[in-house]
């Protein structure tokens, strides 16, 4: 059984990945703030595989060790594959004077500290698991195409590009690597007035999943399309 740690499952790209993962011989454990009732009752619908569900806010940055604990006290014995989709972001544009601290430590702390410590605690509790383990980290062209007001959802992305060319540097057991989707449309790009230039989150989780499991490049950051 494949078991895939899924992080922003509640909504846009996470849910539609979650959708996708849905399957036979699958073990999905989805981390979410709210649960997302749908892909549960989807999963119920399927009775396909497994589904589980964190209710958890990504923002409290110093119980994610014990959270993953937790996921990986109860994994089954009979895993062949793990996987760790660090996809959960928020987003605002705003010019940084305005913007209230608090605002920006949450932005940090989901879009980049988070996923640092989640690839921590994955590393450090499936070593002694001798599978094939993944991360792959859900990034954005805005790490590179800046943008007037997006200083901290930049500054969280371009970060966790780094994290992840160095974490590729450090390990070989668990291989990392992060994927840009294109202009999604979803509540970031709700302003966006051309929306044939906008792909679906359908689209968006088949690229992704593409790279997962075929096109995975251990320490690459790459465009999904």
């Amino acid at each position: 059984m494949e078991c895939f740690i899924l992080t922003g499952a509640s909504h846009g790209i996470g849910e539609a990945i979650g959708k996708k993962l849905i399957s036979a011989n699958h073990h999905l454990i989805c981390v979410s703030r709210k649960k997302n009732e749908a892909l549960i009752s989807l999963a119920r619908s399927e009775k396909q595989g497994i589904v589980d569900y964190f209710e958890f806010d990504l923002n409290q940055v110093t119980e994610i060790d014990n959270l993953m604990r937790n996921i990986f006290e109860n994994l089954s014995s009979r895993i062949s594959a793990l996987y760790l989709i660090n996809n959960a972001a928020i987003h605002f544009n705003q010019a940084i004077e305005v913007t209230e601290p608090d605002s920006i430590a949450r932005l940090m702390n989901i879009n980049l500290v988070a996923p640092m410590m989640l690839t921590s605690s994955f590393i450090k509790y499936s070593k002694p698991l001798n599978i094939e383990k993944r991360i792959l980290n859900v990034s954005s062209g805005s790490s590179f195409n800046l943008t007037p007001g997006g200083s901290c959802y930049s500054t969280s992305k371009s970060g966790l590009e780094t994290f992840t060319k160095s974490i590729g540097m450090e390990q070989s057991d668990v291989k990392i690597m992060s994927v840009r989707p294109g202009m999604v449309n979803t509540e970031m790009h709700a302003d966006t007035l051309n929306k044939k230039d906008l792909k679906s989150p359908e689209y968006a989780a088949d690229r992704i999943l593409t790279f997962l499991f075929e096109r995975f490049e251990h320490g690459k950051n790459v465009k999904a399309w």
